[in-house]
């Protein structure tokens, strides 16, 4: 496929299983981070992966053509959201999609126990489009120098912190109608001037051909939203942060992000105790019942 600036390069066939869970990244020099993600999606239960890579040359690249459920594309400019439209639009209509970059970490209420093929399941039961999500930045209890991570190996072994406060929702008139501010980059950026970093995010979705992101997956044209909430644990600050430069906020490799209201990741139900993340009562009886059938037909 040629389509602007996104060209592809595998030549796997793509199956028309309206069914499959299609996750959308863009990756430069992620090699790093990759098979981490990959792994932990994978587990979760999405069935193939569709990539626009932006001339990584650190052996993303090969990684991600040697993988069987992934199909790659090169993409060339520098408009990410063009990017990702057009890939969601010609291969995610129809599907429960979720987009991402490869060092954010999806989950859901009860994530640890029911699989992402039943959670959207659910969604399509209640009538929701979308998930709406908090993203959280995490971080190690030592300098970004010492977050060494392993290929490979869980994202949360290397850094498993986060700030548990403040965190503020403004109400918007641009779906999913809503920003959630604070967290560790407001603690960062102080009392500098300028918009504070917004942290909500719209990352799974039902797509519909037409749909479009409109600022990153902040945005997104009109859809109906759950009123769950999930969220993106974001993995910016290992010891590779000051090399990547992926991040507005400017610290140095001695930097120790850890402070008084660090805390350590435990599960998908310290983030609902902390108000992170929402889930609902019909979710609740929907996992209780799903434990039930399991250990009924185990017995």
């Amino acid at each position: 496929m040629s389509s602007g600036e996104l060209t592809r390069i595998d030549g796997r066939p793509i199956s028309d299983n309206l069914q499959e869970i299609r996750a959308f990244l863009i990756t430069w020099n992620d090699s790093l981070r990759l098979e981490s993600a990959l792994k932990h999606y994978r587990q979760l239960g999405v069935h193939r992966f569709f990539v626009a890579d932006c001339g990584s040359t650190d052996g993303t690249l090969d990684r991600l053509s040697a993988a069987p459920d992934v199909h790659v594309f090169a993409a060339t400019g520098d408009d990410s959201l063009v990017w990702l439209n057009t890939l969601l639009n010609t291969y995610g209509a129809g599907h429960w999609t979720l987009t991402l970059d490869t060092s954010e970490m999806f989950i859901y209420p009860h994530y640890e126990e029911l699989e992402l093929p039943l959670f959207c399941r659910y969604l399509n039961h209640v009538g929701s489009q979308a998930l709406p999500c908090v993203s959280l930045d995490m971080y190690a209890a030592s300098p970004l120098a010492d977050a060494v991570h392993r290929p490979g190996a869980p994202l949360l072994g290397t850094c498993s912190y986060f700030d548990a406060a403040p965190y503020q929702m403004v109400r918007t008139d641009v779906c999913p109608y809503f920003e959630i501010h604070g967290g560790l980059r407001q603690r960062l950026a102080g009392e500098t001037a300028g918009p504070p970093p917004v942290l909500s995010r719209v990352p799974l979705v039902r797509w519909q051909s037409g749909m479009q992101y409109l600022r990153g997956t902040a945005n997104i044209s009109p859809v109906i939203v759950a009123t769950m909430m999930g969220a993106l644990l974001r993995f910016d600050f290992l010891s590779d942060h000051r090399d990547r430069a992926t991040s507005d906020i400017a610290i140095n490799e001695s930097t120790n992000l850890y402070a008084d209201v660090s805390t350590k990741f435990e599960n998908s139900a310290q983030l609902v105790k902390l108000g992170l993340m929402t889930t609902a009562r019909s979710y609740e009886e929907s996992v209780r019942l799903t434990a039930a059938a399991r250990t009924a037909k185990s017995a």
